[in-house]
């Protein structure tokens, strides 16, 4: 499969400094307004290059490489927008769209933070897209790289970490714009990162292998890159932005950029922006401390760390009770605004090859019940595995990429058996069992907005776990079994809001339904059956 390939200059429509620009609104333009509330949407994320081309797609290199560009742009997606609907996603989280270094098909090396790269089309097709998903009634987050550039310049004397608060002298700059920020004062120039542990090096290190670390303590950094970003929100009239690499951000700059440009947006009528940190951390802790910047949603990677053994059948479901004890222990109501995932493009497939797929329907029901916003993986909804046996975190000597940024497309040679061929059939099981999740999400409050209370874990291994979503006076019984058996057991409900005596029904799977009970010690129970892998949903209807 091949296409045109543009050229890969500077286009016209581009402006190569920041005083070409203006934060004026679009003349006779109404802006999309914000959700009221995110906890009402279902995530999707992807990788632009592997999801589908448009008809002048751009390959560069071997397509059968998951290293190189393999064609997906701004076009195809916008095509696919009627498949993103049907899954019933209202959401869709991009990777990013600037212009990035050759060899980078991900976009997290940018080289020209005010174009859309030339690889997937033209500032005019983001604002396409973006409006065509509107009148589908979907959203559209932009991925901010602010963190760091690609290679936009060469060391005097090479890329080794700078000890003892020594900056490196550039020797040479490469192509990069906007030209104001193309100077040595808006970059550490520390060197890269060779001990991630390390707090200086965390917090000043360019990554490897040559991305160069933007200044951001320094205020006319910030300046600078706030304003990049409130242009980026008028231009295209995107929903939000994924901020990627909080954890490596001034945290003062960070306060600045979620406050500024959720300012701005308000001047636009976009009053609920969407500002999601990307922070890969362990620490429940270290999510609380990154909502007190003004961002007002995380990725929930200390529980996803803490979940992957139990929901993949290889640890206790007491597990999973104790990782929601810790979070909400250290997050308060801001989890019920945390980003929640069982895989994305940094971390490992949830199927390995070889597990049964129904631990991914099981997963895929605590994903969408439970507490927080539900992200999709592309690929996932298509039973997309990776070749791997490990559940332990990702890391350089094991890496979860690229292997897993499959192509979608069925013309793609960068495959494996579980993504061969054309993947974008709405009939297959996983895409199904997804869009009935969303739609069942949708229709009761309290798998949306509901605190929730823990009702039954296993401590000794993998069986039942039991969570009730309660909102106002709505009750959702969630049960799920990660187990290879049935297992089955009393389980206890708000005996204010069901009675003994109430019928509650499967919205899963409406033949199945339980009549509440009063137990010796009081209050309602319901016995649950539930087959190996399987997952309930119990409510009054």
């Amino acid at each position: 499969m091949g296409g045109r390939i543009p050229s890969i200059g500077d286009p016209v429509d581009a402006p190569n400094s920041i005083a070409e620009t203006t934060l004026r609104p679009r003349p006779k333009h109404d802006y999309w307004p914000s959700p009221d509330d995110w906890r009402d949407e279902v995530f999707y994320s992807l990788i632009i290059d592997r999801f589908q081309p448009g008809a002048d797609c751009v390959i560069v290199g071997d397509s059968r490489s998951g290293d190189s560009r393999h064609g997906g742009d701004l076009a195809g997606l916008a095509g696919r927008l009627e498949y993103l609907e049907e899954l019933k996603v209202t959401t869709v989280l991009l990777s990013p769209v600037t212009v990035t270094a050759p060899g980078t098909y991900h976009g997290y090396a940018p080289v020209h933070l005010l174009e859309v790269d030339p690889h997937l089309g033209r500032l005019s097709d983001l604002v396409d897209l973006v409006a065509r998903a509107h009148e589908r009634g979907m959203r559209i987050i932009l991925d901010l790289v602010v963190n760091h550039a690609g290679p936009i310049f060469e060391y005097a004397d090479g890329n080794e970490w700078k000890k003892e608060g020594r900056r490196g002298v550039i020797a040479r700059w490469n192509s990069f714009n906007p030209t104001e920020l193309a100077r040595a004062e808006h970059f550490t120039r520390r060197g890269v990162i060779e001990d991630w542990s390390s707090p200086e090096q965390a917090a000043f290190g360019d990554f490897p292998p040559n991305f160069r670390r933007f200044a951001t303590e320094r205020p006319e950094t910030q300046r600078l890159l706030i304003h990049i970003a409130c242009w980026w929100l008028k231009e295209t009239d995107a929903d939000g932005f994924r901020v990627d690499a909080i954890r490596h951000l001034d945290r003062g700059f960070l306060c600045n950029l979620a406050n500024e440009v959720k300012r701005y947006a308000i001047s636009l009528g976009k009053n609920n922006l969407l500002i999601l940190g990307e922070h890969s951390t362990g620490n429940c802790f270290d999510i609380a401390d990154d909502f007190r910047t003004g961002i007002n949603s995380a990725y929930n990677y200390p529980e996803y760390r803490r979940q992957n053994w139990a929901l993949h059948g290889s640890s206790p479901t007491g597990d999973l009770e104790d990782s929601f004890r810790i979070a909400s222990h250290a997050l308060g109501p801001a989890l019920g605004n945390v980003v929640r995932f069982i895989d994305n493009h940094d971390v490992y497939r949830f199927l390995r090859v070889g597990e049964p797929e129904g631990l991914l329907r099981m997963a895929l029901a605590f994903l969408m019940f439970s507490i927080g916003i539900p992200l999709v993986y592309y690929g996932t909804e298509q039973g997309f595995r990776q070749s791997t046996n490990r559940l332990e975190p990702e890391s350089s000597a094991h890496r979860a990429s690229p292997q897993n940024r499959e192509d979608m497309f069925a013309e793609g040679q960068y495959k494996s058996e579980s993504s061969a061929g054309d993947n974008f059939a709405t009939m297959s099981g996983t895409f199904q069992w997804i869009r009935r999740l969303a739609e069942i999400r949708g229709r009761f409050v309290a798998l949306r907005r509901g605190e929730q209370w823990v009702r039954w874990s296993d401590p000794e291994g993998p069986g039942l776990f039991a969570f009730s979503r309660i909102h106002g006076s709505q009750e959702v019984l969630v049960v799920l079994n990660s187990a290879a058996t049935a297992r089955q057991a009393d389980i206890n409900v708000d005996c204010r809001l069901v009675r003994p005596g109430d019928r509650l029904v499967d919205v899963l799977d409406l033949s199945c339904s339980v009549e509440a009970y009063r137990p010796e010690e009081g209050g309602s129970k319901v016995l649950v059956w539930v087959p190996a892998y399987g997952a309930r949903a119990f409510t009054i209807t």
